[in-house]
């Protein structure tokens, strides 16, 4: 059994191996969906992003589960957002680009997460039944001064940008990573400069929080063009 040293990965792996991710999974969306409704409702810009495993979208009633879920609780299907890794196309057997396209075809949208840390979505990249690309904070750490020169990142920007997908980098900490990644053209940006994670009951503290990390950064001086 999994103790509080193992971390989340470890879970996941446990949770995988056993078969019980496919209802850890779909009880995940449904409280999501449910505890959210009314903020996203407030709101059609709004999203909700869950993480989705390779074995859950092994289940050929994966993409169905998720639309009647998504439909008791209320959530429009265009404000659904599930966050994949590179890993479960790895598989050519498989039926997840069947359960994506079915899902995107119903105005959810998929993102590709961990960008960068495998090899075979970087020539296949437009293939993808992906409309966001979640750049790896293993790139964003290398980011400290915001004076560095990072080719790898500005290419990996400009070519998810190339072909018409959104790009968001994880595990943004500090405003100068915020800051290059701006200067660059990234869409998104997700980290503990805007907050951590928090429990449903504290969602307005953390979007509180988030706000004043967003003006800080339009309120700082603007600084001298960072290079390519």
């Amino acid at each position: 059994m999994a103790g509080p040293a193992d971390g989340p990965g470890r879970f996941i792996e446990i949770a995988e191996r056993s078969g019980l991710i496919r209802e850890i999974g779909a009880e995940v969306l449904r409280r999501s969906c449910a505890e959210l409704s009314g903020w996203l409702a407030e709101d059609p810009a709004r999203s909700l992003a869950v993480n989705v495993s390779g074995v859950q979208l092994q289940h050929r009633d994966f993409a169905e589960r998720v639309l009647d879920i998504a439909a008791c609780g209320g959530t429009d299907p265009h404000q659904l957002v599930l966050e994949v890794t590179e890993s479960v196309f790895f598989d050519a057997h498989s039926h997840v680009i069947e359960q994506l396209e079915r899902l995107r075809g119903a105005g959810i949208r998929v993102a590709l997460d961990d960008f960068g840390t495998g090899y075979s979505s970087l020539g296949r990249l437009q293939e993808l039944p992906v409309d966001v690309v979640k750049i790896d904070k293993s790139f964003i750490s290398m980011l400290r001064s915001g004076a560095e020169k990072l080719p790898i990142l500005t290419s990996m920007i400009n070519m998810a940008s190339s072909l018409g997908l959104k790009v968001t980098a994880e595990g943004i900490e500090t405003p100068a990573q915020a800051s290059y990644l701006m200067e660059r053209g990234c869409d998104a940006l997700q980290g503990f400069l805007f907050s951590r994670p928090e429990p449903e009951a504290r969602r307005e503290l953390a979007i509180r929080r988030s706000m004043a990390a967003i003006e800080a950064l339009e309120a700082a001086p603007e600084a001298e063009p960072l290079p390519v």
